[in-house]
């Protein structure tokens, strides 16, 4: 059992002194809560984990896998620095023209490189480009069913020593069910496989609706 009951109020309490939001992400975070799948957007909380996760291996070279409206784009972006690079892909350009907006105020547009269209497609190009092994980090955040396809790309684009973050793999809390939906279901064959991925380290983090870190050993 859990060693703490996280309330609503005690959630609150955690982001109040465990979080520190740069303004601009503050301003897209609320834009964001406007739009019908507000929901998409991960937490205040884990962008700073992950922008912790960034700086403590030192990474300049991010790739993401479903954009959004762009705050985890723009989290690692302020994480790395100037010098660093992220490429970025969604194939949904409404959205992508919010994160645009606000990358720009936050004058890390430069730093960004967006691929529209079918994230496996792109993977596949990313590969044929010989970006094999370029990357510090990958963040898993797009279709579910794909996840599984999504990650093999990511094993190989990812360096030795570099990090995986797969997110949702709790999905709601619908992957303790027996006979789930279909996209629950290629959560939970997800979560079996890199469980037994020798490959890899991981920990599956109770975090916003659950993160998997996946350290790349070989």
């Amino acid at each position: 059992m859990p060693k703490t009951n996280i309330s609503a109020e005690l959630y609150q309490y955690a982001l109040k002194f465990g979080v520190h939001e740069h303004p601009i992400l503050t301003e897209l975070r609320i834009e964001t809560a406007k739009r019908d799948k507000s929901i998409m957007q991960i937490t205040p909380d884990q962008g700073q984990f992950m922008a912790m996760l960034a700086k403590l291996i030192g990474a300049k070279k991010y790739l993401e896998i479903g954009v959004f409206t762009g705050y985890s784009s723009l989290v690692m972006a302020l994480a790395m620095g100037k010098n660093s690079k992220i490429v970025a892909l969604d194939n949904d350009e409404e959205v992508l023209a919010v994160a645009k907006i606000f990358w720009q105020k936050a004058n890390v547009d430069s730093q960004i490189e967006v691929l529209v269209g079918s994230a496996l497609t792109s993977l596949d190009s990313l590969i044929k480009d010989n970006q094999s092994g370029k990357f510090d980090i990958a963040f898993i955040d797009a279709n579910k069913s794909d996840y599984l396809k999504y990650y093999d790309y990511c094993h190989q684009l990812v360096r030795v020593g570099g990090i995986i973050l797969i997110d949702n793999v709790l999905f709601y809390g619908t992957v303790i069910e027996e006979n789930p939906p279909p996209i629950t279901q290629a959560i939970k064959d997800f979560n079996q496989f890199i469980y037994n991925d020798n490959r890899v380290e991981i920990s599956l983090l109770t975090i916003a609706d659950g993160l998997t870190i996946a350290y790349k050993k070989e």
